[in-house]
This record gives C-alpha cells, structure tokens and sequence, in this order.
C-alpha cells in the first residue's frame, strides 16, 4: 500500500536565529512519502543562505524543494505562494522557527 503524499512547508522571514533547527527537524520527519518545501520570503538577513546549505547538505530520501520569493510577499502572500507549490494530498505548515520532533 502506497502512503498518502505529504508536503511539510518550512517558510520563513529573517529568521536566521531559528531556522537552521526548524530545517533539521523536518529532515529528520520518518515518514516516507514526504516532500519539504522550504521557502523564503526574501529575507533581508541570512536566512536563505543558511536554507540553501541545508539544502545542498541533504542525504536522505525526502524530496526537497527550495524557493526565495524575488519580492517580500508578506505572510499571506507567501503562504498562497507555496501552497500552489505543494503536491502533497496533506499540507503541514510550519513557520521557519518552529521545531517539529
């Protein structure tokens, strides 16, 4: 039996304090069908850099998908954004200094 596909969002704004624990947290999430978007709503900090090692870091089996929005969007425009984004039949919505275990 096929697992139900699953998108876990890590989005953020200039949460570079954070986000490094919130990226890990979802790297190591067990389910299997599961796709992470991690995006950032052009942070004036170091947030997306941070995003980007972790990303290119990555060994495991999820899929990831990394995105910077061009434009601040604010919180309900880059939360529309990624949700066009997700593929997952279930979205779970975690903000870039929140710490899933």
């Amino acid at each position: 039996m096929i697992s139900k596909k699953i998108t876990l969002f890590v989005y953020a704004y200039n949460h570079e304090a954070f986000i490094a624990e919130a990226i890990d947290a979802a790297f190591k999430q067990t389910y299997s069908n599961l796709e992470i978007i991690i995006s950032d709503d052009n942070s004036t900090d170091s947030t997306f850099e941070i995003m980007k090692l972790k990303v290119e870091g990555y060994k495991g089996n999820h899929t990831i998908i990394l995105n910077r929005n061009t434009n601040n969007l604010g919180i309900t425009g880059h939360l529309n954004k990624i949700m066009e984004m997700g593929t997952g039949e279930w979205f779970i919505l975690c903000a870039g200094d929140d710490i899933s275990f």
